[in-house]
Parts: C-alpha cells; sequence; structure tokens
C-alpha cells in the first residue's frame, strides 16, 4: 500500500515497501507487516485505544501535512502533529486539511500571522551585515478564532512600509519598546500612546530624540508660558526693577501659563511617540530612496537617528541658568549671598 511506504512496522521496525502485506488495526489505523500482527496477536497500541490515539504517518504526504500544521503559523513553533493549540503561544494550530490555506494565509495574510523570518538587527551599524538568529519583535493582535495572542514581526517584515530593521537601525537606543509601538499604531490606528519620558522631560525628550523642530517649538512654548511666572516672581522681590509699569495683569497671566504648561505636558506625553513614528519615517524613506541597500544605507540611517545626550543636556543647562537669571534679579544680593557661601 503506497500510503503507508517509508512508515515503519512498530513491531519489527522496518520500513514498508511499496510490495509488502500490510494489515492495519481497526481501531487505531496503525499499519503491521502481516506476519508481525499475527506474531503478536494485537495491536501494539491496544492500551490507548480507550483514550482516543490514532496512528499517525511519520513518511509520506500525510505526514508531510501534519507536520506542517503543527508548526505554529504565529510564532513559528514545531509542536506535535495533532495538537490542538501552540505549546509556545496558544494560538489554534491548523488542520492538516488546512496546510493549503494556511500557506496562502502566510503569503498574504498580515505580518503579525505570518512565521518570523530569519535574521536580525544589525549588532553594529557599521557593519551592516545580519547575524544568523536575533531577537524577533513581540507584538500582540487578534487571531484568527477571535481571541488575543502574542505575535512576531520579523526583521524583514515591514512596520508601516517600513522594514522593522530599518527601523531599529534608525531608533538606535530602546528598539524594541517603539517597534512594538510602531507597530501598534500600524494595525490599530490608534497613535495615542503615553510616555511617561516625554511627560518629565518634555522638550529635553524631543530634542534626545533628534526632532529638532518639534523640541524648539516645544521649547518656544515651555518658555512662553512660563514667562508670566518669572515676571510674577521678580516683581514681588524685586518691584522697584519695573518701575511704574501696572503688574496687576501678571497673577492672572501665570495662572493660565501654569495650566496651558501642564496641558502642553499632558500632550507631549500622549502624542510624542505618534510624532516620533512620523519624524522617523520620513527619515528613513528619504535615505532608501537616497541610498541603496547594504552598508551605506545603514550608516546614513544610524547616522541621522539615534540619541542626542548633548542636546537634552544643554536645554536642561539653559533653563538651570534662567532659574539663576530670575534669583539674581528678584534679590539684588543674590549673587552676594552666592559668593559669600562659596567663600569669593
Amino acid at each position: 500500500m503506497a500510503r503507508y511506504t517509508g512508515n515503519h512496522c512498530p513491531v519489527c521496525e522496518q520500513a514498508f515497501t511499496d510490495d509488502d502485506d500490510i494489515v492495519v488495526c481497526p481501531d487505531c489505523g496503525t499499519p503491521y507487516h502481516r506476519a508481525c500482527w499475527h506474531k503478536v496477536g494485537a495491536c501494539m497500541h491496544q492500551s490507548e485505544h480507550a483514550s482516543g490515539f490514532e496512528w499517525k504517518p511519520e513518511f509520506g504526504p500525510e505526514a508531510e501535512a501534519a507536520a506542517h500544521a503543527a508548526i505554529c503559523p504565529n510564532c513559528g513553533t514545531h509542536n506535535e502533529p495533532g495538537a490542538a493549540r501552540c505549546s509556545h503561544c496558544g494560538v489554534p494550530l491548523p488542520r492538516p486539511e488546512d496546510a493549503d490555506a494556511q500557506a496562502a494565509q502566510e503569503e498574504t495574510g498580515p505580518i503579525y500571522a505570518r512565521r518570523p523570518q530569519a535574521g536580525a538587527y544589525p549588532q553594529n551599524p557599521a557593519q551592516g551585515s545580519q547575524s544568523a538568529a536575533g531577537p524577533h519583535i513581540d507584538a500582540y493582535g487578534t487571531g484568527f478564532d477571535g481571541g488575543i495572542y502574542r505575535r512576531e514581526v520579523g526583521p524583514d517584515d515591514p512596520i508601516d512600509g517600513i522594514k522593522a530593521r530599518h527601523w531599529a537601525i534608525f531608533l538606535g537606543r530602546s528598539p524594541m519598546y517603539y517597534l512594538m509601538q510602531f507597530f501598534r499604531m500600524s494595525e490599530t490606528k490608534h497613535r495615542v500612546t503615553f510616555s511617561f519620558s516625554a511627560f518629565f522631560f518634555g522638550p529635553a525628550y524631543l530634542l534626545y530624540r533628534k526632532m529638532w523642530k518639534e523640541g524648539i517649538a516645544a521649547a518656544a512654548l515651555t518658555l512662553l508660558f512660563y514667562l508670566p511666572t518669572m515676571l510674577t516672581t521678580i516683581a514681588y522681590y524685586n518691584a522697584d526693577l519695573f518701575g511704574n509699569m501696572p503688574l496687576g495683569w501678571l497673577p492672572m497671566a501665570s495662572t493660565i501659563g501654569e495650566f496651558a504648561s501642564w496641558g502642553l505636558r499632558v500632550l507631549l506625553a500622549l502624542f510624542s511617540v505618534s510624532l516620533y513614528e512620523k519624524h522617523a519615517k520620513n527619515r528613513i524613506e528619504a535615505i532608501c530612496r537616497q541610498c541603496p541597500e547594504g552598508p551605506e544605507r545603514t550608516e546614513a540611517l544610524a547616522r541621522s537617528g539615534g540619541t542626542n545626550v548633548l542636546a537634552a543636556i544643554l536645554y536642561i543647562g539653559i533653563l538651570a541658568l534662567l532659574e539663576v537669571a530670575i534669583l539674581y534679579m528678584a534679590t539684588p544680593a543674590f549673587l552676594e549671598i552666592i559668593q559669600a557661601n562659596l567663600g569669593l
């Protein structure tokens, strides 16, 4: 029987050939040489019949279909043939008869339903090469049965039209966090993400991520909203500095400025990651148009992206100097007090 050719008899452990006389257990379907069947007188899996044991081919078209079905379409884990769900991520496994449909889904379905591809993000951007294995991006989405499962995105899978490895090279620091966020945005179209870094550091965060236009604009707004408070502080301690200038409007302006400043911080916290995704996408697309695939593109992405710690420190330093200037203008003797404390 051609169906059993290549599989092994459980008694003599010899592979079946096309010319063998084969008998099959009527309960579980296990094939035997007729002589082996008469020799043992019963099925080798008789004790397992009550639990529903069913023989699975180890060789041939049916075995190949079963093995294919045992590969998780979500994370690529090789499961035992016949398993209903993946032992790694819990996604329902396709049945052997669904192998062709599953193969089509891997080619045309969304990236989170495909098997992760081999390769990794370059460890050294200057090398411009990929290692044989590396991390994949873990994200979450809805499976074909409606459940929520972990999804894995390979380095060459697109996120918003850009390969994940190009994103990773450009991002530099903390690529996994941002890739998960960008993947979620591209899949759900929801662009709101609360960033604690943007909330606490504001413009410094934008400058750190080399978003120069956005960072400078946010810094200018921050200083503008803080200006009434600065003037109020100076007027309280050194009113003579303003002469006869009317200052009755300062308390109200200071309150409005504080509320506006908090509002700006909340907006930056909610939309900075989205702004960063748009900024990075535009830069990566421009570089990909200008540079061919290879070391030149890798170097250009790493140079254009990444982070700039000096820009963030410079912004914080300017704020500190501004605070010193306010204290000096508010208290004329402030500099003298500092000099006395320093022993100058």
